[in-house]
């Protein structure tokens, strides 16, 4: 492998189907990476002192392709920002939408790279930027009957 590979995206999109981290992790993984780092966004039985039942993602049609967008404009200002790794650095992201029980996986992001600095970087980069930026709202059901829509971006 040559020194100026950039990063590969082998993977970002939203989607209905469970996320596993493990094999978001694998699929990042190869014999050059010094570093694997990876963040699972899990639903959570609380909010503000509140019980959490469950929850339900609905994202904009548009959602996949502006997660795509966002992986891009990020990688790039990391490239610009930092310059080429050492070995290519890879990518796996994703964020689930419809119903989510407590303990499910809501978003998954890994990253691998020669080096863990790098991998650290370039994932929570990507992890802020896709919270911020991706049109997906979650309807979170609470264990007094209550309920509300908080967005996801910001």
């Amino acid at each position: 492998m040559g020194t100026d590979l950039g990063v590969e995206i082998v993977h970002a999109d939203v989607t209905p189907d469970p996320l596993d981290e493990a094999a978001a992790r694998l699929a990042v993984d190869a014999r050059d990476a010094g570093a694997v780092v990876s963040f699972a966004g899990i639903v959570r039985d609380h909010d503000e002192g509140r019980g959490v039942l469950r929850l339900s993602y609905t994202a904009h049609p548009t959602a996949s392709a502006t997660l795509r967008g966002v992986v891009d404009a990020v990688v790039a200002e990391h490239l610009e920002r930092y310059g080429p790794s050492e070995r290519a650095m890879r990518v796996w992201i994703s964020h689930r939408v419809g119903e989510l029980g407590v303990g499910d996986v809501a978003f998954v992001c890994a990253v691998s790279s020669a080096h863990r600095g790098e991998a650290f970087r370039l994932c929570a980069d990507l992890v802020d930027r896709v919270k911020a930026e991706v049109p997906i709202w979650k309807e979170q059901f609470f264990d007094d009957g209550g309920k509300e829509w908080v967005a996801a971006l910001g």
